[in-house]
């Protein structure tokens, strides 16, 4: 488990460990394709002033934890930074590494290895009329049943197990290419108009993020829609009348953008949540359940209600809901309904 606290980081926490979870949808190898094509060019011609390329590479090797490696290959340094950042991107690239680790996966090499055929000899040490003929019988139903092991793990299996392989390289990427980012030198024009061809190619390929021009961090759009129309708008008013909640929230949110476990962020903000509801109530073990809600707050629509029940019902069993904590890429939406639940009650109080 990666403890994003943990000040060894110096820092900086890599984009696969901030976001190992990242299940963003979208035309990953065109991005790439892209990307690869615009960094062999960004390096190849020099255009960012890098005074040993060769160097350059090795950083960040060492500063990718090794997800990308370099080797130098040409005489020309500028020439075999670009060209290995190039490969590296390739479509062609990732289809080859996702074979690779497909031959390496257990339950590939069970499901679709040779089907069992007998010696030459089988058959000759069986005594009785018709033993080798019942033997070749029983040969083709083990070799029809291998082949039906093997056509559903084609169909069934083998299409999760490749897309999850791909998204493990595409969210390694993302971090080399994060890495490159924040390591190049800042004083030169080229790597703004980088970062302007990296936010279009992310446009075009349809993919859920967006590049900090000031950090050149990756960032999923979603934590800016929450900056923009929760965060900027609720934690004034919190402040003025809750300031420990107001703390507690951006505490929350801060780990959210660390990167520390989600299902951990939510359960502390809707604690805070809760004590809000307290706080604006008036009673002390107020619950997001339907009596408390009908009581304290009758004036929300039924359907804010279910929805704020459902809500707490996310707690799990630390909640004592007995349910199943949603997966971590959940996490993050529910706690934008955490804040704009917290925004509502807010809104609710003023118009009572």
């Amino acid at each position: 488990m990666i403890d994003p606290s943990d000040k060894r980081w110096g820092g900086y926490i890599p984009w696969f460990f901030r976001h190992g979870d990242f299940r963003g949808t979208g035309n990953f190898l065109l991005f790439f394709e892209r990307i690869g094509q615009r960094l062999h060019r960004f390096f190849y011609h020099g255009e960012g002033d890098i005074k040993s390329p060769d160097h350059f590479g090795e950083v960040i090797e060492s500063k990718s934890l090794q997800r990308f490696r370099y080797t130098k290959t040409s005489p020309s340094a500028n020439i075999s930074l670009a060209n290995a950042i190039n490969n590296y991107f390739l479509p062609d690239t990732l289809r080859a590494e996702v074979q690779e680790l497909l031959h390496k996966n257990v339950e590939y090499i069970e499901a679709t290895k040779i089907p069992w055929r007998p010696p030459r000899s089988f058959g000759l040490d069986f005594r009785g009329i018709g033993a080798h003929d019942q033997s070749v019988s029983g040969i083709g139903e083990m070799q029809e049943q291998q082949k039906k092991k093997i056509d559903e793990f084609r169909t069934k299996r083998l299409p999760i197990i490749e897309e999850n392989f791909f998204r493990t390289l595409f969210i390694q990427r993302l971090g080399v290419l994060e890495v490159i980012l924040i390591n190049l030198p800042k004083k030169t024009g080229w790597v703004d108009d980088l970062i302007r061809d990296i936010k279009m190619f992310l446009v075009e390929a349809q993919i859920m993020l967006d590049v900090s021009e000031v950090s050149h961090l990756f960032e999923p759009l979603e934590e800016k829609i929450l900056q923009k129309e929760i965060i900027d708008n609720l934690m004034p008013r919190l402040a003025s009348r809750f300031p420990e909640r107001a703390k507690e929230f951006i505490e929350a949110y801060h780990d959210m953008i660390r990167g520390r476990n989600f299902d951990e962020v939510f359960l502390s903000a809707f604690k805070t949540l809760e004590e809000i509801a307290k706080s604006i109530s008036g009673y002390t073990k107020f619950e997001f359940k339907d009596p408390d809600l009908k009581r304290y707050f009758p004036n929300l629509h039924p359907t804010t209600h279910s929805t704020m029940i459902k809500l707490a019902a996310h707690r799990g069993d630390e909640g004592g809901h007995g349910r199943k904590t949603p997966e971590p890429h959940e996490m993050r939406y529910l706690l934008f309904s955490v804040l704009n639940i917290a925004l509502l009650l807010l809104d609710y109080e003023s118009k009572a």
